[in-house]
């Protein structure tokens, strides 16, 4: 091989080496963006199971148009397992007439949603990346 040869196949191989520590922190972005979708996707569903259960007139499987039954062992209430692949859950307000939901990444320290509900709508969610929400205490058992 001649020098230019050389030359250019170590340039190359720089080039490659550089696009790829490159791609490195775009991915990790990438990842940490579909772990908070999952699990606001998590958090979305149990509301709206949680609305599903309030709205249901049984005093045995329904909230009777309040969420606070769903305040202690809320996620077994409804039928919910508190652990996913993504994370842990846990209903973490609920009052007469709202609903928090709380999920916490198992994978990505720091990544964790909150879905708040009012009356029967969601009203708002927050996504944290640097771990502002957390889940504090212990959850009741089962839950």
């Amino acid at each position: 091989m001649g020098q230019q040869q050389l030359l250019l196949l170590i340039i190359g191989v720089v080039l490659v080496g550089i696009a790829v520590m490159a791609a490195f922190p775009i991915l990790d972005k990438s990842f940490k963006q579909d772990e908070a979708d999952a699990l606001l996707d998590r958090g979305l569903a149990i509301t709206g199971m949680a609305v599903q259960w309030k709205i249901t007139n049984d005093p045995f499987n329904g909230g009777n148009q309040s969420y606070e039954r769903l305040a202690a062992g809320g996620l077994r209430s409804l039928g919910l397992d508190s652990t996913t692949v993504r994370g842990r859950f846990r209903i973490t307000d609920a009052t007469p007439t709202t609903l928090e939901v709380t999920g916490v990444s198992d994978r990505y320290e720091g990544i964790a949603v909150r879905v708040f509900v009012d009356l029967y709508d969601v009203v708002s969610s927050d996504i944290s990346f640097e771990g502002e929400i957390s889940l504090d205490e212990e959850p009741a058992a089962g839950d």
